[in-house]
């Protein structure tokens, strides 16, 4: 945090000498309005807006992404519920059913005795 706020001051002190440098006066007229200030001013109020601009728009993309996470968030936690019910039915099968050893297969021919060749 501390490397921003050192940014943020950087960026101040940048913006006020330039601010310093440039006092010619600018008139700027937009649909029936229109004011005289110095163009270093009009330059650091227009970068100051289209940061704050940008910083709105990204928020928007912030909320977006949180809402596809609690989105998503959702569902895995709707899938750990079936899984954990589906376990719960296993577990419970496992336990009703008697321990019952392996059937061998009847339809299975039986292991033929192994031959030495010649002495059959």
């Amino acid at each position: 945090m501390k490397s921003y706020a050192l940014a943020i001051l950087l960026a101040m002190l940048v913006a006020a000498g330039y601010a310093f440098q440039n006092t010619g006066d600018v008139v700027v007229r937009f649909l029936f309005w229109e004011k005289n200030l110095p163009q270093g001013l009009w330059d650091i109020l227009l970068f100051a807006a289209g940061g704050l601009l940008m910083w709105i728009v990204s928020l928007a993309s912030l909320i977006e992404v949180r809402s596809a996470l609690r989105r998503k968030m959702k569902e895995q936690e709707e899938r750990i519920r079936v899984l954990e019910q589906e376990k719960q039915q296993l577990l419970e099968a496992i336990k009703g059913s008697p321990a019952e050893p392996p059937q061998e297969q009847e339809d299975a021919p039986a292991p033929e005795s192994p031959t030495i060749r010649g002495q059959q």
